[in-house]
């Protein structure tokens, strides 16, 4: 198949695992023998060079601005710009239509450039389309989008009717009817977070020499739940058990290095600044639990999963998107999203009143069966294709698409700021 990717971001320009996931996704598809085409923003970082080109980094991104006005208009503008219409990316995503005359459209995350146009674009062109969801990106843009300007664009969830969804977990398809008090037509595949843990050597033996090693990957924010762990270190340290925390990631490291210094915790949570998936990969084999007590809209989460591949079994919120997947006391442990609860299982482990050999090897055997990247590429593959193959003829050549394009575009804006 041919196939052209829309994402607002991508590697070297990353936020977190969206654009990884889109990344590994076209890798895996390139591979499959699919000629894959990537429609993106540009990017500030160097680019590999090596290969004919695989992105076209040509739009842009008023999602991002380093520094936004401070005039309320011109941060109207920008929004506008972000969520409902971005004239130049909706006419760049035309052109690649044209050039490239793909068999599917494989969208990713939308949000920040244009996206309720772009979504638009494709059901006026016929060009079969499918969205992969692993963030409310469509609440987001509709929240964006004012109710005097959406019937331009197709009311709420309403524009989805004309393409096929894909989607992390149910929880985050609730969370976005929730947040637009619309459903989504049509059925929704879910396709889970994975991991590719082929080559994931043999987990070293669990609470070495008697030390419990608990370790969390990812972005270092609060929502991620960082200073849930600070606090319940202290409770623990204060109990004199034997327990050491590995934190690895980028975000607000400094806030929370002060942080543990002012509750002393320095000997006990160590950062460690970020590190490739492959390295965490080999890390997690040595460690006993992974925590991972984020905020409770976390759309799934694929560090959780990476680490129950490598036999480390996660301690997790309870309503997260990866909870729907992984069984608690037998994957993993679940825990309400509080100090208490997340204290209450680092102590189970610290103190060995769980068989974490069991955990960890059930989640293994939960991955390699179900949540592995090859079978969830698997099902990927199987919607695009069966996408590419519905009915409907494409009008991408039809010349008044543009000026079709180019009225909506104004229109809204007269709309909008009139």
């Amino acid at each position: 198949m041919r196939i052209l990717i829309v994402s607002n971001l991508y590697p070297p320009v990353v936020i977190g695992g969206y654009e990884l996931a889109c990344a590994r996704v076209t890798e895996g598809l390139r591979r499959r023998g699919h000629d894959v085409r990537v429609l993106t923003t540009w990017s500030h970082l160097p680019v590999a060079g090596d290969g004919p080109p695989l992105a076209a980094r040509r739009l842009d991104l008023p999602w991002l601005l380093p520094e936004r006005p401070a005039d309320p208009g011109a941060q109207q503008w920008l929004d506008h710009a972000a969520m409902c219409s971005c004239l130049p990316n909706t006419m760049a995503l035309l052109d690649e239509l044209r050039a490239t005359r793909p068999d599917v459209v494989y969208a990713w995350n939308l949000a920040g450039i244009g996206g309720a146009a772009l979504v638009d674009l494709l059901n006026l062109s016929g060009a079969p389309w499918v969205w992969h969801l692993m963030d409310r990106a469509p609440a987001d843009i509709a929240s964006g989008v004012p109710g005097g300007i959406g019937g331009l664009f197709g009311q709420r969830l309403g524009a989805l009717r004309g393409g096929r969804v894909l989607a992390m977990s149910h929880h985050l398809i609730e969370e976005i009817e929730a947040a637009t008090g619309d459903r989504i037509p049509g059925p929704v595949e879910i396709v889970p977070g994975w991991a590719d843990a082929e080559d994931a050597l043999p987990h070293l033996p669990y609470r070495r020499g008697g030390v419990a090693r608990f370790v969390t990957a990812g972005s270092v924010h609060a929502h991620k739940g960082i200073g849930l762990i600070l606090e319940a270190s202290a409770r623990l340290a204060a109990e004199g058990l034997r327990f050491v925390v590995d934190i690895y990631g980028a975000g607000a490291v400094s806030e929370f290095i002060g942080l543990a210094q002012a509750m002393q915790l320095q000997d006990r949570v160590r950062f460690h600044g970020p590190r490739s998936q492959q390295a965490l990969f080999a890390l997690y084999r040595g460690y006993d639990a992974f925590l991972f007590p984020t905020h409770e809209r976390e759309p799934f989460g694929f560090a959780p999963v990476e680490a129950a591949a490598c036999g480390t079994p996660p301690i997790m919120t309870a309503t997260c998107g990866a909870a729907e997947r992984l069984v608690g006391g037998v994957h993993c442990l679940k825990i309400p999203r509080t100090t208490d609860a997340l204290a209450d299982a680092m102590r189970q482990v610290a103190t060995g009143a769980v068989d974490l050999a069991r955990l960890g090897r059930a989640g293994q055997r939960l991955v390699a069966q179900d949540l592995s990247f090859r079978r969830c590429l698997d099902r990927i593959e199987a919607v695009l294709q069966d996408a590419a193959a519905g009915p409907g003829t494409p009008r991408i050549d039809d010349p008044s698409l543009a000026a079709l394009v180019f009225l909506k575009h104004n229109l809204s804006l007269r709309l909008r700021f009139a």
